[in-house]
């Protein structure tokens, strides 16, 4: 809840399904931190679940990502991300603020956080 002009008014997400972009930082495992943009496409399975597909692009690379995300709260997603180029699994953390979000990402090959506005 939170309080405008002395009264109390829902605060509520947006949907996640569509499309958001923006930007953040990776970590690989075995390098240096890097600047990285992204695009990321939600779309709903079943009440609780959508699939995930994603593109960034730092200086070095450009990187896909598919997987799918589980609403665990009105605001929180947690949720598994592939990525068959680089064979590489990894977590994901998400946390929607009206038509913001805050992602954090981690797997064996790195971590990274990336801010995204719904397009």
């Amino acid at each position: 809840m939170a309080l405008l002009a002395g009264s109390a008014v829902s605060v509520q997400a947006a949907p996640i399904d569509g499309t958001w972009s923006g930007g953040g930082y990776v970590k690989p495992a075995d390098g240096k931190r890097e600047r990285v943009r992204c695009r990321v496409t939600y779309r709903r399975q079943t009440a609780k679940v959508y699939s995930v597909s994603a593109v960034c692009a730092s200086a070095s690379a450009q990187i896909r990502q598919t997987g799918e995300i589980l609403k665990v709260s009105s605001t929180r997603y947690v949720g598994d991300l592939y990525n068959a180029e680089y064979n590489v699994s990894g977590r994901v953390r998400i946390r929607v603020r009206g038509r913001s979000q805050s992602v954090s990402f981690s797997s064996s090959a790195g971590r990274g956080s990336i801010t995204l506005r719904k397009r």
